[in-house]
């Protein structure tokens, strides 16, 4: 293999690199053999060529690879998060959904940030709703084991990414690991419903976990810019079931019956105030659209589990899960779990 001067020369002059090469030059990053200076070379020059799904997937590998296992059952599992950078300053909806998910008898291991693009990400939202998010590998198994649900913090379970943070903040742009971030859960679960920030970052995320070991997946990008399935704009929805791509099918948020929303109804801000939000989704006493793209997220988690195959069985589940007052037990399940796991 060609050394890492070899690996620059070559993106800078706008070429891919081959699937090892993409695996030499992360693993020679991860393991603190590039200097800063060079590393963040490599993940301009990435950006500007562009990256390739068959790069990516030699990227997620080994990022996969190095990451801190959480060694549990993950059949029916699912996780459900955003890659960040949509800029849409909602309150944070796949995390209330997580909840209506769980409470409609899904295992949810969730992978999570603090807030880089936004003022809350679901680490800050989660401990203002009582959650302890920091948990630990062994804690996180014992959590899932006894509630069915866990939050793993991913600073906590990448320590690989202890040589990229700095150059990232100091980059101060977003970069191929906003990508990648959605795709390293550390137990390895194989349904995943992923938002991306762009309409091309979502087709190329679909691909990706195609060439990896996934069994169902959705990945969404919303007309408004949402990283989620919205109910102010038709969505786009790539989907893979069972090693095929399903490419850019439109969902219009009616189909359920939902009334249009604004982007202004689903406004956020601090951590307390999402929290604020959520607690009031799982109480069902929140404003109409914020319970509707609650629902409708949930819905899709649901669907994406398995348990249910038509996708209006799982979104009458997730309304059973919220008016039953089983979402809300989901909340407070976990938040006594990693309460006591301190």
């Amino acid at each position: 293999m060609e050394d890492f001067t070899y690996i620059l020369q070559k993106i800078s002059a706008g070429n891919d690199l081959t699937p090892e090469e993409a695996d030499y030059a992360l693993r020679q990053i991860i393991t603190g053999s590039v200097p800063p200076a060079r590393i963040a070379s490599f993940l301009f020059g990435m950006g500007c060529k562009g990256e390739t799904a068959s790069e990516l997937t030699a990227f997620v590998h080994v990022m996969r690879k190095a990451a801190v296992p959480v060694v549990v059952d993950t059949e029916s599992a699912i996780d459900l998060c955003g890659t960040g950078g949509d800029h849409s300053g909602t309150f944070n909806i796949s995390t209330a959904a997580m909840f209506v998910a769980a409470g409609a008898d899904v295992p949810v291991l969730k992978h999570g940030n603090a807030g880089v693009s936004s003022r809350s990400g679901s680490f800050d939202v989660l401990r203002c709703l009582g959650v302890t998010p920091d948990l630990k590998k062994d804690q996180v198994e014992t959590c899932f084991r006894e509630t069915g649900m866990a939050f793993m913090f991913a600073p906590l379970f990448h320590p690989a990414m202890a040589h990229v943070m700095p150059v990232r903040k100091e980059l101060g742009m977003r970069t191929f690991f906003n990508i990648m971030g959605p795709m390293l859960n550390p137990a390895g679960v194989r349904r995943q419903m992923i938002g991306a920030f762009s309409l091309e970052t979502a087709q190329n995320i679909i691909h990706i976990l195609a060439n990896l070991d996934t069994e169902f997946a959705y990945a969404v990008h919303a007309e408004d810019g949402l990283d989620e399935f919205s109910t102010t704009a038709p969505t786009h929805v790539f989907q893979l079931r069972d090693g095929a791509v399903m490419n850019n099918r439109v969902f219009d948020a009616r189909v359920f019956g939902l009334s249009a929303a604004t982007n202004g109804d689903l406004r956020g801000g601090s951590p307390e105030d999402n929290a604020d939000i959520i607690r009031a989704v799982l109480d069902d006493k929140a404003s109409v659209p914020q319970r509707e793209i609650v629902l409708l997220n949930a819905a899709f988690a649901i669907h994406t589990s398995g348990i249910h195959d038509d996708i209006k069985d799982a979104f009458y589940a997730a309304e059973e899960s919220l008016e039953s007052g089983s979402a809300r037990e989901a909340l407070e399940n976990l938040a006594e779990c990693t309460s006591d796991l301190q």
